[in-house]
């Protein structure tokens, strides 16, 4: 029995995954609930007992071993005793059964407040989880499964194992694993490990901290597909293959791991020189900075479209962070002779770098809005404003003098108006479409402005996007005359980024205290767009805004001198559109007003294909005579008509309860004007209660039931007897 869980904020998202399968059912719960919308608001009801807690979602699958058999109520139980093993015994739940895998597996979602108010703690979960598997296998008599510490390779997928079978061939995973598996026969050295695998035509991308000190992470290349240690199993990344005896000593391995990151630099962002020949990572500042780059996260390298990117599709970028208001039309200006301090006054005078990054951002006021070829050289030279590093190996070097970096201003005015902690940052290459990703706080952001100043001066672009759940809205490709539209209309921006001179991208706070759906963040994206004459390829609740402080590399904003423009952070309040709650009210009405629609075309389609027979269950009666009353009168009668007839026909017959007829109209009445959460089924009572009570509808009743009353009393005189 295997157990995977996690935890998160949203219960809706959680319940249309399990609901939402075709091959989906509930096997077990607590709740009166039986749709996703119904759930979600009776969880929300126990959530707000406290408000604080982040990620109140605790969602599990529970999944038997491959081939084994397991019925319902085996899987009722082995829920009940997973809820028991947590603490989780005073939960709302709800257990649900998908067979859209080999493996069998259920579903468990359970809310970590308890019905009192309390919190269940989560405190070494992973491990008493993987504990209480294994006495659920004993209990159960079930196959037993290795504990997760316990497995080097992770197993093959359905796809790859029939992909394998179709063609003859391994899948890319298997065939690393298994090169990986032969280079680690008998090696005792990551340099030994590493040619083995160069020879068998995988490169592999070592990550390093502590200045090469400790060895942090592997990924491996084989036929163009780059995938990490950790997606090959525990016993292909760094920690796995040390444990495996291919130990990393510094002195005796670093040559060997930098020729492997000196090779995957050259590869991903390899920059032209003045001939057009590439730049070798030798020549952008070796080791340290190739290290870097590839250490600042886990994220592969991979080709996207300019679509998927969320990339503005209009003119871009400019300068850092000053506070300005946008102005229609401005054009790109030349910085003017900074002078020849920043060049040093001789050919063998070292040039201050500090000094040097400083002369080339703008001022207030100076209208120096691109950056030039000297930036360029200067962010690829390494050059930082850290005023106290000094170049290593330059006897009597100079520290670089403290200067205002306007690029970290812009990223703080930025982040502090956005108002999340992860983010989502892109480093694409504006010629080839190559994209990195970086998943960072807030904190590993501002320190890693460095590397992406450099990133950014070979060519790359700078996105980002709030990660997780969070209440923002992008609005790209908006011009000044909208930007003053949305402050009037309520609509006011938390963040306005210039991306191109006059072009603007808004992102709009609509929520702030809790996280907006993937549905509402995309209607209310386009809904804005539309409205204010943004792009609407944009308006899909997950592209990428531009970071300020970095300059737009896209090759039509070069301008004849060679700069590109930066891109500006203007307005940055970072408060909650004002209009923005009604506008979510709305958008909530329609998306409710569409599932109420949607939930009526189903139940007519549901009613023309029963087949009920006569007999005493209220549900089939409902259809019997539905089907009945929608031939004679078709699908656009009054069903409110359609619903009172039927009731008082089952209140008359005196074979049905009032509780009868209600449950008949609650599961099968296509009249559903809303989807909210009791209204169907408190029609249902409303129509069911006003036609049993109705006084004609009464005494038709008593008169049925007394005739049934004699007819029982009657003695069966038998044939043939007058």
């Amino acid at each position: 029995m295997i157990a995977k869980s996690n935890k998160g904020r949203g219960f809706r998202g959680a319940l249309r995954y399990d609901l939402g399968k075709e091959q989906g059912r509930i096997l077990a719960s607590n709740m009166a609930g039986r749709n996703p919308r119904e759930l979600a608001a009776e969880f929300g009801a126990v959530r707000r007992l406290r408000p604080n807690l982040g990620k109140a979602v605790l969602h599990v699958s529970l999944s038997a071993a491959l081939g084994e058999k397991l019925t319902d109520a085996q899987w009722q139980k082995i829920a009940r005793r997973y809820l028991q093993g947590m603490g989780l015994t005073h939960n709302q739940f709800i257990v649900t059964r998908h067979t859209d895998t080999e493996h069998e597996h259920i579903h468990l979602l359970v809310n970590r407040i308890t019905l009192s108010g309390k919190v269940v703690s989560d405190g070494r979960d992973y491990r008493r989880q993987e504990t209480l598997m294994r006495e659920i296998e004993r209990e159960f008599a079930l196959q037993a499964v290795a504990p997760s510490r316990a497995s080097l390779r992770k197993a093959a997928k359905k796809g790859e194992i029939e992909g394998a079978l179709r063609t003859g061939q391994p899948s890319s995973r298997q065939r690393l694993q298994q090169l990986c598996d032969a280079a680690a026969e008998g090696c005792d050295s990551l340099t030994t490990y590493l040619e083995r695998l160069d020879a068998a035509g995988v490169e592999v991308v070592p990550v390093v901290q502590l200045g090469g000190a400790k060895l942090s992470g592997l990924s491996y290349r084989l036929e163009g597909v780059l995938m990490k240690g950790s997606d090959l199993g525990r016993g292909y990344a760094a920690a796995g293959i040390q444990q495996r005896g291919i130990s990393y000593e510094q002195n005796r391995d670093l040559a060997a791991v930098r020729r492997c990151i000196e090779r995957e630099a050259t590869r991903a962002f390899g920059a032209p020189d003045r001939d057009g020949a590439p730049i070798e990572a030798s020549e952008r500042g070796g080791f340290g900075h190739g290290a870097g780059a590839l250490g600042a996260g886990d994220g592969g390298i991979e080709r996207r479209d300019a679509a998927d990117l969320g990339t503005d599709r209009s003119p871009e970028p400019r300068t850092s962070g000053d506070v300005r208001q946008p102005v229609a039309g401005r054009g790109a200006h030349v910085p003017g002779d900074h002078g020849s301090g920043a060049q040093g006054s001789g050919s063998d005078e070292a040039i201050d770098a500090g000094v040097a990054v400083e002369a080339l951002r703008p001022g207030h006021g100076d209208g120096v809005v691109d950056s030039g070829p000297r930036e360029r050289i200067l962010a690829l030279g390494g050059a930082t404003e850290d005023p106290e590093h000094v170049e290593p190996g330059r006897a009597g070097a100079r520290p670089r003098s403290r200067a205002r970096d306007r690029s970290l201003e812009a990223v703080q005015k930025q982040m502090t108006a956005l108002g999340v902690e992860r983010l989502l940052v892109g480093i694409r290459d504006a010629q080839t479409g190559l994209m990195m990703h970086r998943t960072w706080s807030r904190a590993e952001l501002e320190r890693s402005v460095p590397w992406l100043k450099r990133m950014n001066a070979q060519g790359n672009d700078i996105y980002l996007r709030p990660s997780g759940d969070h209440g923002l809205v992008l609005v790209d490709d908006l011009k000044p005359d909208a930007l003053e539209r949305m402050q009037r209309e309520g609509y006011a921006p938390a963040a306005v980024i210039e991306t191109s001179p006059g072009n603007f991208q808004a992102w709009v706070k609509v929520v702030s205290d809790a996280p907006l759906s993937p549905e509402v963040r995309t209607r209310a994206a386009r809904g804005l767009a539309e409205h204010y004459d943004g792009d609407l390829n944009s308006a899909d609740g997950k592209h990428f805004g531009r970071l300020a402080g970095f300059t737009n590399q896209k090759p039509r904003h070069t301008t004849q001198a060679g700069r590109q423009p930066y891109v500006l952070a203007h307005a940055c309040p970072g408060t909650i559109a004002r209009a923005a709650p009604a506008y979510l009210e709305q958008i909530a009405q329609s998306l409710d007003k569409e599932a109420a629609e949607q939930e009526r075309r189903k139940r007519l389609d549901a009613l023309q294909a029963a087949s009920p027979g006569a007999g005493e269950d209220p549900i089939q009666e409902y259809q019997r005579q539905a089907q009945r009353l929608l031939s004679k009168y078709g699908n656009d009668a009054d069903l409110s008509r359609v619903d009172w007839m039927i009731a008082t026909d089952m209140a008359k017959s005196g074979r049905f309860t009032l509780q009868d007829i209600a449950t008949g109209i609650r599961e099968s009445s296509p009249n559903v004007e809303t989807r909210k959460v009791g209204h169907l089924a408190d029609y249902a009572r409303r129509t069911a209660e006003k036609a049993w009570s109705d006084p004609g509808v009464r005494q038709h009743r008593e008169q049925e039931q007394a005739r049934q009353a004699q007819r029982a009393r009657a003695p069966d005189k038998g044939p043939g007897v007058n």
